[in-house]
């Protein structure tokens, strides 16, 4: 393969190579965001877990001190109930009485179930914890790694560049004027292989005495695509 193919050839390479390598940089804040929203939804489960736990214990409290009122005010109304002689005083205050205890069994195992709950929620902190301490250590450990791919891309980036730019140097003048027009447009799709006479590019079939000249080491640009073509076995 002439100079000529194989600097177009590896000039296609290595264009290609940083557009992906621009990519991936330009995909890196995406990424990142991505984990912060990860970590944003970690603690927010964390800090409902522990919220649920303090609303748990704090209607607990109410509903004891409303259940000690009812109890006390049942006390009181059954009291009461002993010195009626009038029927229909007597019918009133025992529907007072009845709706009473009513209200007491509904508070009784209101606590208990909110009792259940919190033996539930407080066992499950230790697993809380242990999910949230892991998901801060996944991200600072994605921060690391991210942090050292960004460093080996650009290093990458450094080497692609400076290579590109002396591969470039070999075309001669008038390729390397073309070069520069179709590469300006079209950038790392500037370039397309030539196999058993089709353009990969954009699979127009080329005649055999153009394949033959390319293979010779002849420039030429694809007539349907106008990319920069090479050939390959």
């Amino acid at each position: 393969m002439s100079s000529v193919t194989s600097a177009l050839r590896e000039c296609h390479r290595l264009r290609v190579h940083l557009r992906n390598l621009q990519a991936e940089i330009d995909r890196g804040p995406r990424v990142l965001r991505a984990h912060q929203d990860d970590l944003e939804a970690a603690r927010q489960t964390h800090k409902d877990h522990h919220d649920s736990i303090t609303k748990l214990k704090l209607k607990q409290r109410e509903d004891e001190g409303t259940l000690k009122q009812t109890e006390n005010r049942l006390a009181k109304l059954e009291d009461q109930l002993s010195g009626m002689g009038v029927q229909k005083e007597y019918d009133a205050k025992q529907s007072e009485i009845t709706q009473a205890k009513t209200k007491k069994g509904e508070l009784e195992d209101a606590i208990l179930s909110t009792i259940m709950e919190l033996e539930e929620k407080t066992g499950a902190v230790p697993v809380v914890e242990q999910a949230w301490a892991q998901a801060q250590a996944d991200f600072k450990q994605f921060q690391v790694d991210a942090a050292e791919r960004l460093e080996g891309m650009k290093a990458d980036q450094e080497v692609c560049t400076a290579d590109l730019a002396r591969t470039e140097a070999t075309l001669p003048p008038d390729v390397k004027k073309t070069y520069d027009n179709i590469v300006k447009t079209k950038g790392p799709d500037s370039f397309a292989a030539a196999k058993a006479r089709v353009c990969q590019g954009c699979r127009t079939t080329m005649t055999e005495a153009q394949f033959t000249a390319l293979r010779g080491g002849e420039f030429r640009t694809c007539n349907s695509c106008g990319r920069m073509q090479y050939p390959v076995e």
